[in-house]
């Protein structure tokens, strides 16, 4: 009897076993079918269906922290950004901040919303525990730099320099934050000793590029660009900055034709679908450049080049206040989006905003983002309001160095000359302010 009873119980929690087993997999399957849903919703281009499906997967499987992250993705990509923040706070309340991929994955999700404080202090505090790979720690670097921490920067870089003094890509950083401090000359020598020493290394190939198209020096860009290892000519940033590079040379037909292509292997891209809309514009398809922001914005609702496009088309049509607001848009999405910017002052010197203008290529300035024209503005500016003198004449020296007899530029100096003077007329007068300081 006693036996049976053994029995029956050892049956009993055999068949309690098998029942849990049957509902683990169940819950499994079902969540599989959720997030496979939620996919197949995505690529379709319907982030609110997706939303739906990521939130049933989660029902299923609530300590699953990649299924928050999925559900973040679709957030933003149906605009809720309130949502997918919130969803990422639930991933790390879930995770206990611990799991280093899920960290990396929430850093990638927040630059895809373009909170770059949000993702960069992640990336920092990964840093400090020693979980970044090289590649991620050069990532930190530039999104450091670009945000203006200098220092921090070059004290980052340094987990890897001390460690291996001569790697490449290490030094191709370091010249590129060479340039974002404003040592030109220095990142220059670094960028072609890199070069002559290894003509292969795409990312200086692609730095000094990008140094040549934002000094207009249009052939050497495009001679750099050219030149890039053949096996990386078909990578996306290579592609897109020689088709930026084409666009400034006045050959957007060419320029259309390659993001044609990227955009074939790639058709939801958000930023080349956005450089080709660019292109149609210059191109005067201004219809076909429509389409392209449309369907842009279905997809990313607050994407800056996509609102930068609009905004060059509103621009075109003498509708500034329109183009502004769309300007700002941009800008309030990524904060450092240069184009945006360097259309802005142009608007507000049209304005008779002088002060504003000058606000605005300063902010360029101080970023490192202002071409030889920009700078000769900011001189022009200085000289005709008598702020930021030295800083004007170190501008309009810099542009007189290139060409020395330019009557405009040499009216410029004068006109800072004089400016220096009255200034230290002024000293000693009461308290002197002067406006346009560095912020």
């Amino acid at each position: 009897m006693r036996l049976l009873v053994l029995l029956v119980s050892a049956l009993g929690l055999l068949a309690c076993e098998e029942a849990e087993k049957t509902r683990e997999r169940k819950k499994i399957e079902s969540t599989v079918d959720f997030v496979a849903q939620g996919r197949a919703e995505m690529s379709a281009g319907r982030p609110e269906s997706a939303v739906r499906e990521f939130k049933s997967a989660i029902s299923a499987s609530p300590e699953d922290v990649s299924l928050y992250l999925l559900l973040a993705e679709a957030y933003h990509a149906a605009g809720n950004e309130a949502g997918a923040t919130l969803t990422l706070k639930q991933a790390e309340s879930i995770s206990g901040v611990k799991d280093p991929s899920i960290r990396r994955q929430r850093a990638e999700m927040l630059l895809k919303m373009h909170q770059v404080k949000a993702a960069t202090a992640e990336l920092i505090s990964m840093r400090d525990e020693d979980l970044l790979t090289d590649p991620e720690v050069l990532d930190l670097c530039r999104l450091l730099a670009h945000s203006g921490k200098i220092n921090e920067a070059f004290k980052t870089l340094e987990r890897i320099q001390l460690r291996t003094p001569d790697d490449a890509e290490a030094k191709t950083m370091e010249a590129e934050i060479l340039f974002l401090k404003g040592d030109v000359l220095l990142a220059a020598r670094l960028m072609d000793r890199l070069l002559a020493e290894t003509p292969s290394l795409t990312s200086a190939r692609l730095l000094r590029a990008r140094y040549f198209l934002n000094e207009r020096q249009l052939a050497q860009a495009e001679q750099d660009v050219s030149m890039v290892d053949p096996k990386d000519a078909k990578r996306t940033d290579v592609v897109s900055l020689r088709a930026r590079v084409l666009n400034e040379l006045g050959r957007s037909d060419e320029a259309a034709s390659l993001l044609e292509r990227l955009i074939d292997e790639d058709p939801k891209n958000a930023e080349t679908l956005g450089l080709l809309a660019e292109t149609r514009l210059l191109q005067g398809k201004g219809g076909d450049a429509q389409v392209l922001v449309d369907q842009i914005l279905a997809m990313e609702p607050r994407w800056p080049r996509a609102l930068y496009v609009r905004g060059r088309a509103f621009e075109q049509q003498d509708r500034l206040d329109e183009a502004l607001s769309d300007y700002q848009s941009a800008l309030l999405a990524d904060s450092a989006f240069v184009p945006a910017l360097k259309r802005i002052w142009r608007i507000q010197d049209q304005k008779g905003n002088k002060a504003e203008a000058i606000d605005t290529l300063e902010l360029l300035f101080f970023q490192n983002d202002i071409d030889s024209a920009e700078k000769v503005q900011l001189a022009r500016y200085y000289a005709e309001t008598w702020a930021n003198v030295e800083r004007g004449q170190k501008l309009i020296n810099e542009a007189l160095a290139k060409d020395p007899k330019n009557p405009e530029y040499l009216k410029i100096r004068a006109k800072l000359a004089k400016g220096n003077v009255g200034k230290k007329k002024s000293q000693g007068g009461g308290i002197q302010i002067i406006r346009g300081g560095k912020r």
